[in-house]
């Protein structure tokens, strides 16, 4: 079983970037956050500026947002929405994690 700690935003960036599929992120009582292509969605200027996420109350940061995050939205290429659990997700994300390491592995023989 994987442990649900390894959840990180760079590995989620990572996953979306690699699989071209859009992940919210829902933690209830602190907000949500989209990543989509290894970028995450900030909202509209009307809603927040970017500058108080994580340094005003009432804006926690992305990764506290993680932290507490209890439900992962998946939209993949196909346009299927599925939830998943933090366990879910983990798992998701050590499966795509050898792929990546392979890929920078690969991309440097080539390149010499």
């Amino acid at each position: 079983m994987v442990e649900v700690s390894e959840i990180t935003l760079e590995k989620l960036r990572l996953f979306t970037d690699q699989s071209n599929t859009l992940i919210t992120i829902d933690a209830p009582l602190f907000g949500s956050v989209m990543i989509f292509n290894g970028r995450v969605l900030y909202r509209g200027g009307s809603y927040v500026d970017p500058e108080k996420i994580g340094n005003s109350i009432g804006f926690p940061t992305y990764e506290h947002i993680l932290a507490e995050a209890s439900r992962f939205w998946i939209v993949d290429e196909n346009g299927v929405r599925r939830r998943k659990c933090r366990e879910e997700i983990a798992e998701l994300l050590e499966e795509i994690q050898p792929q990546s390491k392979r890929g920078h592995h690969l991309k440097s023989t080539k390149s010499v």
